[in-house]
């Protein structure tokens, strides 16, 4: 469900899709089939918002038909019983659409799986009900007639072939506008937060306000697609817009490729045509979408259209890129470069902003953690947790497995809220901002398990970290505008100056599983880098690698120490711990129970008995 199943940006694919659409009538004499390329278009419409919903938010709508129904019904009303110009009717439409959409998402995407289904599946039947029963305004059962067609200024649409020609061109306008946004710093955000929602928003993606723009933008695609129906038959009913019709459109995007904005055309072309080719059948069309689909889900549940696209890149004899050589030669290639001098290309708090100690007591750190406490339930993770953070110095936080480690890094990057207590960043108390306004104060992190986004090559990673760089929003990348492609060459070059780094300019374009562990977590902290925080909270970033490779990473952290980072390490390492850490703070069960420097805390009895125990007498 990917939106990378498709060549971004395929302009000469595009090109000659348009070619093909704009030739059809002069081949196509009969006006029913001319209907019937219509109603495809129409279709294509719905999909195209749905399929891009799907592969932003990886959860399915059953309300489309709804949208798809207001869009035709409001602009009905508006243009024929208020009389109002069709501009203004189809304006007042879309407007209505996007507010009715905005106060549906803002419950029904906190939702989850089947429960965001069921919630959309009872919206369309709560609005079908009403334009059944609304008689006074919709007409009811029997309909809604005498619509007037569409015109543009003086040139009325009153043909099934002036229709063809405009419907066809405006969803050629706008798959252009989709196939920008997906290949855009906005494509690429929404793409991270169908794979990993939580890891994007540490990079500064506000993931929730994503969703809900898209769920508007996909319904006002089907609200688009509602309001040139309604125009284009000049009689509608609420039959139309009925439940079926959206399992209809969902059953094209799984049958092109959920998330395929190439297969979410292909789905439509054969499912809008197959009625027709099997019109003796009639009774057994359910069926037959029914066995369709099950097929594809079970021999091709990617779709088919990146079905095909799989094979064709498996056939191609480079398609297996080479991988990352000998890993041994390159952990002593990139050793050798740390001892050699090697500097960052980053935007931290400069050197000597801060001190390798944490300053005298009730003096204020870069990052100052007051009396942090956090329970679950009857479980108290963290209790009164305090202690301060400086530039260019790194505390690691030890303690036994489930002393509250991780925990407390979620509460610094916003993934939890304490109970009580203060985290303050520059004198900023940043305890209650969802994790993206807290990646924004200058608060970068990598995680226990590598979050890596499989789906992207290894620049299209590091890129997510330079979201919070970047400006440019739906409209902008949409329409691609030159001030959109500039801020693009700018991040692409800032990342390829940091992938060089890290050493990982020459795999940028390989996909991400090819690298090794070691890379991955390069890769990983590189792009905490990317959007320049003044604090870096690393958990067990030498965890799975050998001692080489962990060496590695302890130059790199020692290099972010001295570009002025001020760094929260969590490790189990102790050898690692006690060659870089400045200071060193214990817990067990939530409590802080030792502070001080390595030696200090190796001396201190409190630790000794947490890892190795009291010996019973």
């Amino acid at each position: 469900m990917s939106l990378h199943v498709a060549p971004p940006r395929n302009w000469k694919a595009l090109l000659l899709t348009a070619a093909i659409l704009w030739a059809i009538p002069l081949a196509v004499r009969n006006d029913y089939f001319l209907l019937l390329f219509n109603v495809m278009a129409l279709n294509a419409l719905v999909v195209l918002g749905l399929n891009l919903l799907i592969a932003s938010t990886g959860q399915v709508s059953l309300g489309h038909a709804a949208f798809y129904g207001l869009g035709a019904y409001l602009s009905a009303i508006a243009s024929t019983t208020l009389q109002w110009p069709l501009p203004l009717a189809f304006l007042a439409a879309l407007l209505c659409v996007a507010l009715i959409a905005f106060l549906l998402a803002i419950p029904t995407l906190r939702l989850e799986g089947n429960y965001l289904v069921m919630a959309t599946l009872g919206f369309n039947i709560i609005v079908t009900i009403l334009f059944t029963q609304m008689e006074e305004f919709t007409g009811g059962p029997s309909g809604f007639p005498g619509i007037p067609r569409l015109s543009l200024g003086p040139l009325s649409i009153s043909t099934d072939r002036h229709f063809y020609y405009f419907i066809w061109t405006l969803f050629l306008i706008l798959f252009a506008f989709t196939l920008n946004l997906t290949d855009s710093r906005v494509g690429r955000a929404l793409l991270a937060i169908h794979e990993r929602d939580l890891t994007s928003e540490t990079l500064g993606i506000p993931t929730y306000r994503y969703k809900v723009t898209t769920f508007v933008l996909s319904a006002l695609y089907a609200a688009l697609a509602g309001f040139c129906y309604a125009h284009y038959v000049t009689f509608i009913s609420p039959k139309t817009f009925d439940i079926l019709y959206s399992v209809q459109v969902l059953t094209m995007v799984v049958v092109g490729g959920m998330g395929s904005i190439w297969g979410g055309l292909a789905g439509t072309v054969v499912l809008t045509s197959l009625p027709e080719l099997l019109h003796r059948f009639e009774d057994l069309h359910v069926l037959l979408y029914g066995l369709i689909l099950m097929g594809v889900l079970i021999f091709s549940p990617q779709g088919l259209v990146p079905a095909v696209l799989s094979l064709l890149q498996r056939a191609r004899p480079d398609s297996e890129a080479a991988g990352s050589g000998n890993e041994a030669l390159l952990v002593e290639r990139a050793l050798e470069s740390l001892r050699s001098g090697r500097t960052l290309n980053l935007r931290c708090a400069p050197a000597g902003t801060g001190t390798a100690s944490s300053g005298p007591e009730g003096a204020g750190g870069l990052l100052d953690i007051r009396n942090v406490s956090l329970g679950f339930g009857g479980l108290q993770a963290l209790n009164e947790v305090g202690f301060q953070v400086n530039s260019c110095q790194v505390v690691a936080l030890i303690g036994p497995n489930g002393a509250g480690k991780t925990t407390l890094l979620n509460v610094i990057s916003g993934l939890l809220k304490p109970d009580m207590g203060q985290v303050v960043l520059d004198g900023r108390d940043m305890v209650g901002m969802p994790p993206h306004r807290v990646a924004e104060c200058g608060v970068g992190r990598t995680f226990q398990a590598v979050q890596i986004y499989q789906h992207f090559s290894v620049l299209e990673n590091l890129l997510l970290g330079y979201h919070v760089e970047g400006g440019a929003g739906f409209l902008s990348a949409g329409l691609r505008t030159p001030s959109e492609r500039r801020e693009e060459r700018r991040l692409r070059e800032r990342a390829m100056d940091l992938l060089a780094s890290f050493d990982l300019s020459d795999k940028a374009s390989l996909p991400v599983m090819q690298l090794t562990l070691l890379e991955q977590k390069l890769l990983e902290m590189a792009r905490s880098l990317a959007f320049s925080p003044r604090v870096l909270l690393l958990d067990e970033p030498v965890g799975g690698l050998n001692p080489k490779e962990s060496e590695v990473l302890v130059g790199y952290i020692t290099l972010l120490r001295r570009n002025g980072m001020g760094i929260i390490l969590v490790e189990h390492d102790m050898n690692v711990v006690m060659r870089i850490a400045d200071r060193i703070e214990v817990l067990q069960h939530g409590c802080l129970i030792a502070s001080g420097t390595p030696r200090e805390v190796q001396q201190n009895p409190k630790v000794i008995t947490a890892y190795l125990g009291v010996r019973k007498s």
